[in-house]
């Protein structure tokens, strides 16, 4: 326990002081039923930024055929930490879905002549902030309620759950531990000890991942779900935009974190990768106001399958740059 209160402290000293302290922001709360008590902060919110944000895709046909594509881009959602004060689509989509995971997507049906290419995306004004979630272990609740137990602990051809591998490193980490909290960070720890990030443009699963020993942001994302769902805690992943230099700035990489669900505080986001390159716990419970999420998912989402902004659908063979352009960060 005295290594968890030690992690507390310095997660809110991590936080700049105007955040905890200036009167002039608002704690924000919310009710969760089932419980027996309802902390009476939950998060912090801090540094509000105006941002307008386009992304596109270039999609061309590099076929001999002519090609019948349809194509699905990852309408941004209203969440904690982001605000959507407007979106305008560039064409105008055919149809706007939901897949399983509550995610709406943009629908198009789209023709190519061989070796024709078009552009489609949108352009969105919101706000984003930092945030910083209070988490103390005697504040997490037992009740998951069945819907997201279901949804989010269930497995996939990424996470592999039941894998031996992934059974044995949690029955090692957190066999003996209830508390989801505490489960939780003993299994981000041994993530962070035993990956490093690498980028290869491939994905592999979990069990892969692990043994490897490295992996991308998506990957350190599939083994951390993996592990958290075969111990029993919901999660699952936000993908998005990192802006890493002022505007105008281009992103094409993209980035991903985990989503964890814990009783009393709901989704709290978990981003590995920064807590290698910073220090052990900095983004546990932490966003930055420089991450926009294009989407949320726990899996092979039946429209974007496996990606976090577009995906598309045809026999085609078909090239595709996607691009996320910061034009406003103030």
């Amino acid at each position: 326990m005295k290594k968890l209160a030690v992690i507390a402290v310095l997660i809110l000293l991590a936080m700049p002081s105007n955040g905890l302290f200036n009167f002039h922001r608002k704690a924000i709360h919310f009710n969760v039923s089932h419980e027996k008590y309802v902390p009476p902060f939950l998060f912090w919110r801090w540094n509000e930024r105006n941002v307008v944000i386009e992304y596109f895709d270039i999609v061309r046909n590099n076929d001999s055929i002519a090609a019948n594509i349809t194509a699905y881009l990852a309408i941004p959602p209203s969440l904690p930490n982001q605000e959507i004060m407007d979106i305008e689509f560039e064409p105008e989509p055919d149809k706007i879905l939901e897949d399983e995971y509550g995610q709406k997507v943009a629908c198009y049906k789209l023709k190519l002549a061989p070796n024709e290419s078009l552009e489609i995306g949108w352009r969105i004004q919101a706000k984003i902030y930092n945030i910083r979630y209070i988490l103390l272990p005697f504040l997490v609740g037992d009740y998951i309620p069945p819907d997201i137990k279901e949804k989010y602990t269930r497995d996939g051809e990424m996470y592999k759950i039941h894998d031996p591998y992934i059974q044995q490193i949690v029955r090692s980490i957190a066999a003996n531990e209830t508390n989801l909290l505490i489960k939780a960070i003993k299994l981000h720890d041994y993530v962070i000890r035993h990956l490093s990030y690498a980028l290869d443009n491939k994905w592999d699963d979990a069990p892969t991942v692990l043994k490897r020993g490295n992996g991308s942001c998506s990957e350190y994302c599939f083994a951390y779900i993996a592990l958290c769902r075969a111990a029993g805690i919901p999660a699952k992943y936000k993908g998005g935009t990192y802006l890493a230099e002022l505007p105008p700035y281009n992103d094409s990489i993209f980035h991903r974190m985990v989503l964890i669900y814990l009783p009393n505080y709901g989704w709290i986001p978990v981003d590995m990768t920064f807590d290698e390159w910073i220090f052990h716990h900095y983004a546990f419970g932490f966003h930055s106001n420089r991450f926009f999420a294009l989407m949320t998912g726990g899996g092979a989402s039946q429209y974007l399958n496996w990606t976090y902004n577009s995906h598309y659908e045809s026999v085609a063979k078909l090239d595709i740059d996607s691009t996320a352009r910061w034009l406003e960060w103030k």
